[in-house]
């Protein structure tokens, strides 16, 4: 337990100045777990670099030699609106007279997912949900175009807000935010009005808190800056692959709604019913947006180290994030369990695999992922630039593996998500808690396809199996209080000790060989 106390308390020290991306605190701790790997034996599985020769070298004929580093580097633009450079204006208007209104930024509207200085003017389309559900028989876009115009819909689905309703049990989506942008985006959209059902929603953007503030340990005359001031993506990625959301206030909401003839309420109670969409256009109703950004080009890495297996192109990977939210007006976002713990647990893993001696059957990569904080980035990465998918065979992450739900009275619970399909995860979890005598209480949770906000989701896109650890949610979360002297560390490291396990297994097995039967997914 020694090992891992040291580890933690480096990686979640306040000089590692939560460990945002980008960071010099990141770096840091991205140094710190690389020479930790090295310490251990693991060999380097970042990109490749040319050692340098001095000078006297190169005459005398010594030329640089190519050689693996711990780290895989990419880059991220960073970007948020810029307040100043925005507009919107609503023109309404027939063949004789049109009337342009403008309305402010943060006042009247919102605009959302927005990567790039963009204007457009366009007709605005109302489609309902947004649904297009052809072997269900609903399509909301329907005998409409929308091809370069701007769709209103409202969040849920038909019988949405009734589980006992037919329209909730037809159309329960797993991903239901994700198939609206699709189908919006297949339909030729070129931006979404975001309805809401609420009669009284607000902006939280009020400029009248200059006065004195507290919120748990933190007194000031100013407010506590907080994370999530800015967005990030890939450098490599297409900008844009999420179409722009505007969110209109009430009162411009309803103004909108009632040139189109629609009852939100009516609406939704109509559709729950029939199960058939009541979209319509707008009549003489267009939209003008003008936005600018702020943005900035930021180099930000992977660690990454290997132990090579019997079977060298096979590969199981074993990774945690080791990016946190880092400091704002002076306050530390230590990230103690998030996410120091679960990277510590990989350290510890490679450690003792590596001091076993054993050559296991799959080559093993462990992964300290960056940029988890702003969208998974440093795992996608990994998954869509490093070695074929095909060679990768199973991911297993940790992710703050070291407290506990405040609802957990026995502090021995964490979840266990997997992959369903492969069942014989749970029993491999059953057996070797039992064997190592580990006093912890899983939860399992299998999915067809298991998605979520940790590092495994770009593995499970792809059709990976997977195993994910996390010990339980906190009011910690995302705050400067998330420190080591909250760490439960016999909880932390009988978990370590279980995805060691694990690792092991899976390693020197089939992996096919934990796939369910057919009669056992029928019982599912």
């Amino acid at each position: 337990m020694s090992s891992i106390k040291a580890q933690l308390s480096i990686l979640a020290a306040d000089w590692m100045e939560g460990r945002e991306s980008g960071t010099k605190g990141e770096l840091m701790a991205g140094d710190y777990i690389a020479s930790m790997l090295q310490l251990y034996g693991i060999e380097p599985f970042g990109d490749t670099e040319y050692a340098p020769v001095r000078r006297q070298e190169w005459m005398a004929g010594k030329r640089p030699v190519e050689r693996r580093t711990y780290f895989q580097q990419f880059n991220l633009i960073k970007y948020r609106i810029d307040a100043d450079k925005q507009s919107l204006s609503i023109i309404e208007g027939n063949t004789n007279a049109n009337v342009a209104k403008s309305y402010l930024y943060g006042v009247d509207y919102l605009l959302l997912n927005v990567e790039n200085n963009l204007e457009f003017t366009a007709p605005v389309v109302f489609v309902g949900y947004g649904i297009n559900d052809s072997p269900n028989g609903y399509n909301d876009f329907a005998k409409l175009d929308v091809r370069g115009k701007i769709i209103a819909r409202i969040d849920g689905f038909p019988g949405s807000a009734d589980t006992s309703s037919e329209g909730y049990k037809k159309f329960k989506y797993e991903n239901i935010r994700k198939l609206k942008e699709q189908w919006a985006k297949d339909a030729g959209a070129i931006a979404v009005i975001n309805l809401s059902r609420s009669s009284d929603k607000q902006f939280m953007m009020p400029t009248n808190l200059d006065f004195y503030f507290k919120r748990e340990n933190f007194e000031s005359d100013v407010p506590m800056k907080r994370f999530g001031d800015y967005r990030a993506r890939l450098a490599s990625d297409i900008a844009n692959e999420t179409l722009p959301e505007i969110r209109l206030s009430t009162v411009l909401q309803q103004s909108l709604l009632q040139k189109g003839g629609i009852d939100i309420t009516e609406f939704v109670n109509q559709t729950g019913k029939s199960l058939k969409p009541a979209s319509r256009v707008i009549p003489a109703f267009s939209v003008k947006v003008t936005s600018g950004i702020e943005s900035e080009l930021v180099a930000v890495r992977n660690v990454l180290g290997c132990i090579e297996g019997k079977n060298k192109n096979e590969y199981i990977v074993v990774g945690a994030h080791y990016d946190h939210v880092g400091k704002y007006n002076g306050q530390v976002y230590n990230g103690a369990d998030d996410n120091a713990s679960g990277t510590v647990g990989v350290l510890e893993i490679a450690k003792a695999i590596q001091a076993s001696g054993i050559k296991p059957d799959k080559s093993i990569i462990f992964a300290a992922w960056t940029a988890e904080e702003r969208g998974l980035y440093g795992s996608q990465y990994f998954v869509n630039k490093s070695i074929p998918n095909e060679k990768i065979l199973f991911n297993l992450n940790m992710d703050m593996i070291s407290r506990s739900s405040e609802r957990d009275s026995t502090k021995k619970q964490f979840e266990f998500e997997f992959t369903k399909k492969y069942k014989g995860f749970q029993s491999l979890a059953e057996v070797l808690a039992k064997d190592m005598n580990l006093n912890l209480e899983p939860r399992f949770s299998p999915s067809e396809q298991p998605m979520g906000g940790s590092d495994f989701s770009p593995f499970s896109e792809k059709g990976l199996p997977i195993i994910s650890l996390f010990a339980g949610m906190h009011s910690d979360y995302h705050q400067p209080s998330d420190e080591i002297s909250k760490i439960d560390w016999n909880k932390m490291e009988q978990i370590i000790k279980l995805a060691y396990g694990i690792t092991f297994s899976i390693a020197n097995q089939p992996v096919e060989h934990f796939i369910a039967t057919e009669n056992e997914m029928e019982k599912k």
